[in-house]
């Protein structure tokens, strides 16, 4: 009889320590947001907005001569809102920029180039 109330006392022990970290990842579990299928939707449908206006634009910019002119016409051109990446090049003498086409307007950022002290000529789409 004692050695099946040991048993018996031992189990519960044991139970206890298991019944409390399921109790607590149950309830953690239940105050989780949930994510309706309408919301995924809304936001495929942005994802796929913002890919249909995405473009790669090539400018020809005279001017750099190293690699302190390169982060300083990447920053101002990081700085429109709708730059995805924009990396220059001093030796082409060349940034490519990939950007939102319905947010970001190229005149601009070629004439913010230009107010660093660099000439932002011509620029090309590029199509992959």
């Amino acid at each position: 009889m004692i050695l099946v109330l040991k048993t018996l006392n031992y189990i519960i022990m044991k139970l206890r320590f298991l019944l409390i970290p399921v109790l607590v990842f149950a309830f953690a579990c239940q105050n989780a947001p949930k994510e309706t299928a309408e919301e995924t939707e809304v936001v495929v449908e942005e994802i796929t907005q913002t890919m249909a206006n995405a473009q790669k634009i090539e400018l020809n910019i005279d001017g750099m001569t190293c690699t302190g002119c390169e982060n300083a016409i990447q920053k101002t051109i990081n700085e429109f809102e709708g730059v995805y990446t924009s990396k220059a090049d001093h030796l082409k003498g060349i940034a490519v920029v990939e950007l939102d086409s319905t947010k970001v307007d190229i005149l601009k950022v070629k004439e913010a180039i230009n107010e660093l002290g660099y000439e932002a000529k011509e620029y090309s789409i590029l199509t992959e």
